[in-house]
């Protein structure tokens, strides 16, 4: 067994968790990656295919485990200008280099390692960035090769695309050199307990340490390793994951269970409202919040929510990595309070910016007075700035449509409304099954941001077929209409309670 770069983040970030993959197969559904995350690996093999433009008359090793190492032998004996993928197993450890790049000058070579985020430091990964790095330079000191310096590539979130890639400006290029020299003994020293602890054919005792983490940062294997922890614990408390010392204090007294918890730990109100209804089996409902919340907005009212499609490579001019484009929307307009609902939607069909045209809609179809309802708002405003960062001539518009814009989901984030199956969420595919159980998303082909996104990727793509994507299409305006109906609808309960 080799370990590769990738095999080494992952033990670091769950021990147990790689060694399951490795020696138990027969668990392998447990281990299927997402559609978003599929998407999310995609994106950074295109970045590192687009970033291979930095590096002119470079080579890419094809061939796998040690014909490829041979193959990368040929290509540095011929001082190939760059080698991607080069290729390097020794001491039970495996290293495909990203970039490994000749310098005549120093006669030495340069490794590059490409990463698909906006910026390094701000991404809160600088620390795995570096571990990954300096795996690399362990494995290239083993084998001998002389590096001089090491660096990290990854896009610039201040380019903007105007006509075709401008490959110099999309990409940064850090010089981590000292970092990695500096961190090489310690992370030497965790490469060797992990090969001592992956290559062990007995599987390490039951449980991982992922329990002494919040919900969404357990690992793909969390439910076989810590079969003692319920579906619904102490890890799904609000925010549980940033208040490390009160979940390790639960763990340390193996108290998994909500109803479970001692009345001596001090949690925060929305914690504290979230254990409460757990054991009671009964909401908290403020019924003067909620008037004061409802009473404040203004008709008509506007329900408003937009899809949007985020490439790692802007596609389009205008653009920067990772920003938006909003390919969609859904508008649902409610005159008076006993009106019938109007419905407005867009959906851009072609793989073309569609700012101009939702900003003109939206701007002809909300009027001057009135209130745009969002759930969690900020996403909607700023897809509205940057439409008119985007567009100046319609940046007054949005700015307009911003200062109308009030967030539902406030009544929840309040604590005005808190049931016991809201389970510390106010996301409102958990508040709609409780305020409105006919309403659901489960039967949706599309039923969740991450895969709109992607399908409207596919729905524009030349290689899709044209019945597939009008399918598509169909989908995603059912999807989309149903989050602005599914405000209106929790809007309406609401006002019953009133």
């Amino acid at each position: 067994m080799n370990i590769s770069k990738t095999t080494f983040q992952d033990y670091l970030f769950c021990a147990k968790n790689v060694w399951l993959k490795l020696h138990k197969p027969e668990l392998l559904e447990e281990f299927a990656l997402s559609e978003f995350e599929r998407h999310l690996v995609e994106q950074g093999n295109e970045v590192e295919l687009h970033a291979r433009n930095l590096f002119p008359n470079g080579v890419e090793v094809t061939e796998t485990g040690e014909r490829a190492c041979e193959v990368t032998a040929e290509l540095m004996a011929q001082k190939t200008p760059a080698i991607f993928q080069a290729t390097f197993i020794v001491d039970g450890f495996i290293a495909r280099n990203d970039a490994l790049v000749w310098d005549p000058q120093n006669k030495c070579w340069n490794l590059y390692e490409i990463k698909g985020t906006n910026s390094i430091n701000d991404t809160g990964n600088d620390h795995n960035h570096l571990d990954d790095l300096a795996f690399q330079a362990s494995v290239l000191r083993r084998s001998h090769v002389p590096v001089g310096k090491y660096f990290l590539v990854h896009l610039n979130n201040k380019y903007v695309r105007v006509g075709d890639l401008n490959y110099d400006e999309l990409f940064l290029i850090e010089d981590k050199t000292e970092e990695i020299l500096a961190r090489l003994p310690v992370v030497e020293e965790q490469m060797e307990t992990a090969k001592w602890y992956l290559s062990s054919e007995k599987e390490p005792p039951e449980g991982c340490n992922c329990i002494y983490k919040g919900r969404s940062q357990h690992c793909t294997t969390f439910t076989y390793s810590n079969k003692n922890v319920p579906a619904y614990s102490v890890h799904d408390l609000s925010r549980i994951g940033s208040s490390k010392k009160k979940l390790n204090a639960l763990i340390e007294r193996k108290i998994y269970e909500i109803e479970n918890i001692p009345d001596d730990i001090d949690f925060s109100e929305i914690q504290a409202n979230q254990i409460m209804v757990h054991r009671q089996q009964k909401p908290i409902i403020n019924i003067d919040g909620i008037r004061e919340e409802l009473e404040s907005l203004a008709f008509p009212l506007y329900f408003l929510d937009y899809e949007t499609y985020a490439p790692a490579i802007p596609s389009l001019s205008g653009y920067s990595p990772y920003q938006r484009i909003p390919f969609q929307f859904s508008l649902h307009i409610l005159e008076t309070p006993d009106a019938e609902m109007t419905h407005i939607e867009y959906l851009q069909t072609e793989a073309k910016d569609p700012s101009e045209d939702v900003a003109k809609l939206l701007d002809s179809s909300i009027g001057a007075i009135g209130t745009v309802i969002a759930w969690n708002k900020s996403f909607e405003a700023g897809v509205n700035r940057e439409i008119g960062a985007r567009l100046p001539e319609y940046k007054n518009a949005m700015e307009r449509i911003n200062n109308m814009l009030y967030d539902l989901m406030d009544v929840f984030k309040k604590q005005h409304y808190v049931h016991p199956d809201f389970r510390g969420s106010t996301s409102i595919k958990k508040v709609l099954p409780v305020l409105v159980p006919e309403l659901s998303y489960k039967e949706l082909n599309i039923h969740e941001g991450g895969q709109a996104s992607n399908s409207w990727a596919e729905m524009v793509s030349p290689a899709t077929h044209p019945d597939v994507s009008e399918k598509i299409a169909a989908d995603l305006k059912v999807y989309c209409g149903l989050d602005t109906y599914a405000m209106y609808a929790i809007w309406k309960e609401l006002q019953k309670l009133l």
